[in-house]
């Protein structure tokens, strides 16, 4: 047997894209939002939004957040 027939196949991630939803999240860009994740609420002025992640500024700092771990976002309304 050839080394070739003993490798492993890398298992590929698939996410699956919500093109209406990239869209709209694309209309926040440069708004003060609250994302809800799997995990935790952020707070945070979205940078960018990738099909797979969004770019948060968070305080002195930018946390990178995967979609598959979203479960909402909201603009934060200031009065």
């Amino acid at each position: 047997m050839s080394s070739d027939e003993h490798e492993f196949q890398q298992p590929e991630m698939i996410t699956p894209v919500e093109p209406s939803w990239l869209k709209r999240l694309g209309a926040m860009i440069g708004m003060e939002v609250v994302v809800e994740t799997t995990r935790k609420e952020l707070y945070g002025k979205l940078l960018a939004v990738e099909h797979d992640h969004i770019a948060l500024q968070i305080k002195y700092g930018i946390a990178f957040v995967r979609c598959q771990q979203i479960i909402s976002v909201m603009p934060i309304q200031r009065c």
